[in-house]
């Protein structure tokens, strides 16, 4: 029986990609979706170049992928999965070699993933090929109080530009700016005084928050009179902020505004890729 051969994302059409995007993640903890319009969605924001990205191929058939994010001089491993009946046979290990071999030849400086920390088995083998443990990320959830207040709806590029101007520096990768810029309908921007919020509709009853900044005005109540208006203004709605928030970051914010913190947490690990 042949053994897989890795070769570019780039050699295979989306349609392919998205089918064994959602194989390779069968049965795992987050739900994988092979719609296509989600799957492109994902390369944009979060900046997957296919090129740079991997896949294993087995008669003809993906069983592993790994796709590689890239910003200036450093790669992000979006996602790396095998297909359920291959995997703990070293796959995994291999893609992942393959990924930090090739960074190391462009010349970027870091790779970084975020894995399930309840994934021990991902997390360990991340360790064995020199990923160390950055952060812990976590997500909120709940229905904040309701104050019903005249909110500002505006263009979501002028929420980045006060999202970039007042925004936490250093954000994970899928908090970070350039993700919120690629970032379309039904994701909506909102203002109320000095404070912004993103906002992304997921069908009919939750929303995902995506970003928010009180401005100059940090600490002063602004977040929670604009998150407060915006559940008044979508009534009945339930709020999720997904599990890429540094641990650290707006506990104290979510928790006064009716929101709590999800069981699920995630590791943000960083390996050099080119030491100096």
């Amino acid at each position: 029986m042949m053994a897989p051969e890795i070769s570019s994302a780039s050699s295979l059409p989306l349609e392919r990609l998205a089918e064994g995007f959602a194989a390779s993640f069968a049965g795992y903890v987050v739900p994988i979706s092979a719609d296509v319009r989600a799957f492109e969605q994902r390369l944009r924001t979060e900046h997957v170049h296919l090129a740079d990205s991997l896949v294993m191929m087995k008669e003809g058939r993906l069983v592993a992928l790994a796709l590689v994010a890239r910003r200036n001089v450093t790669s992000r491993v979006a996602a790396m999965g095998v297909v359920p009946e291959l995997r703990r046979g070293g796959l995994g290990r291999e893609l992942l070699r393959r990924v930090l071999d090739e960074a190391r030849a462009r010349g970027d400086r870091s790779v970084r993933l975020e894995v399930i920390e309840s994934n021990t088995p991902a997390v360990a083998l991340y360790e064995r090929m020199g990923f160390q443990v950055r952060r812990r990320l976590v997500g909120w959830e709940g229905t904040p109080p309701e104050q019903a207040v005249p909110l500002e709806e505006i263009p979501l590029v002028t929420a980045l530009e006060a999202i970039l101007r007042y925004g936490e520096p250093g954000l994970p990768w899928q908090l970070a700016p350039e993700t919120v810029a690629g970032l379309t309908a039904p994701t909506r921007a909102f203002r109320l005084g000095a404070a912004v919020a993103v906002v992304t509709e997921a069908g009919s009853q939750e929303l995902v928050l995506r970003s928010l900044v009180a401005g100059e005005k940090r600490r002063q109540g602004e977040g929670s009179r604009l998150l407060r208006a915006l559940a008044a203004r979508m009534s009945g709605r339930w709020w999720r902020v997904p599990a890429i928030v540094p641990e650290e970051l707006g506990a104290g914010f979510f928790a006064a505004n009716g929101l709590k913190r999800q069981s699920l947490t995630q590791l943000e690990m960083v390996s050099s890729s080119n030491p100096s």
